[in-house]
């Protein structure tokens, strides 16, 4: 496909999410939908096509496209009989309950936001560690773009339970370490990963993973059902 390949070639994620946006909105409902449905379709067959999905996702994550537009896609896509495209553009299903426990800092004092962002550029570990912890998203930001962070420090991340949509939606964001196949699937098989978002990564796994997903009990059956389609389609 043409315009996974031109995405592709663009070389930062916010450039390939700008592309994708403008030619969406110069297409009808019908025909966004149907290349979105193509993009999803052809996501597993190269990284053409995982990049150009990947950009789709974060426009879809930001709801970019606002609420009327969105709407006249997931109308179209359910005109297409397209159920899997369908599932991608419904919102998130509520999140198992459960809170995340904040960071604990040394220090013996409460350590304000600004002072956890700063923390959050420097080089101390164990600090980092505890960091990865926090709640807030700005400080989650920072701390992704630290050269230190590891795809193993963002695997546990992507893998907390519980956890926050905030926090899975700051990882999908991430150019970083989005593109990494381990976090991915870690955000995929974690039941408070929003559904909306573990659905529209679910064609970016692996057939055997595909399969474990479909039959995880403790993922939420819009999750499960997503896997189901990809399998369907041999996608």
């Amino acid at each position: 496909m043409t315009l996974a390949r031109r995405l592709a070639a663009l070389p930062a994620a916010a450039m390939r999410q700008a592309t994708l946006r403008a030619i969406l909105d110069q297409l009808d409902a019908d025909a966004a939908a149907r290349l979105c449905a193509d993009l999803v379709r052809r996501g597993p067959d190269g990284a053409p096509f995982d990049v150009a999905l990947l950009a789709l996702c974060a426009i879809l994550d930001a709801r970019d496209l606002g609420y009327e537009r969105h709407a006249a896609l997931y109308a179209a896509a359910r005109t297409l009989a397209n159920q899997q495209l369908a599932r991608l553009l419904l919102t998130a299903q509520p999140p198992p309950p459960g809170t995340p426990q904040a960071a604990e800092l040394p220090g013996g004092r409460e350590i304000t936001l600004g002072e956890r962002k700063s923390l959050a550029r420097g080089r101390r570990r164990e600090v980092l560690d505890r960091l990865l912890r926090d709640p807030d998203e700005t400080v989650l930001t920072i701390l992704l773009a630290n050269p230190r962070i590891t795809e193993a420090d963002v695997v546990r991340l992507a893998a907390r339970r519980p956890t926050t949509a905030g926090a899975q939606r700051t990882i999908l964001r991430c150019e970083r370490f989005i593109a990494r196949y381990a976090v991915k699937r870690a955000l995929v098989f974690n039941p408070y990963t929003p559904t909306d978002l573990a659905a529209r990564l679910i064609v970016l796994l692996t057939r055997p993973d595909q399969q474990a997903v479909a039959h995880d009990a403790s993922l939420n059956e819009a999750v499960r059902e997503a896997a189901q389609d990809a399998l369907a389609r041999g996608v």
